[in-house]
């Protein structure tokens, strides 16, 4: 699993398949949404969470967050 530790990931370091962007130096992530032709922006008080989720989840295991999660559920599970 990724490091957590890191400031300002950059996009060549995420390996989810949902994510779109962030906003580098910004609180936010964007990443596909749980329906057709929508987003999903996370918004997080801190620089330094965002930074924490990024390197659990967006460079580590995507599989376990939470927005993948109810995005693969909503639009790519088999019914």
């Amino acid at each position: 699993m990724a490091s957590n530790k890191k400031l300002l990931w950059t996009d060549a370091d995420v390996r989810c398949p949902f994510y779109i962007s962030d906003d580098c130096a910004g609180r936010s992530i964007c990443c596909e949404g749980f329906s057709a032709g929508t987003d999903s922006i996370s918004r997080f008080r801190t620089l330094r969470q965002k930074d924490r989720h990024m390197g659990l989840y967006c460079v580590g295991d995507f599989e376990r967050c939470p927005v993948y999660g109810c995005t693969y559920a909503c639009k790519y599970r088999d019914p």
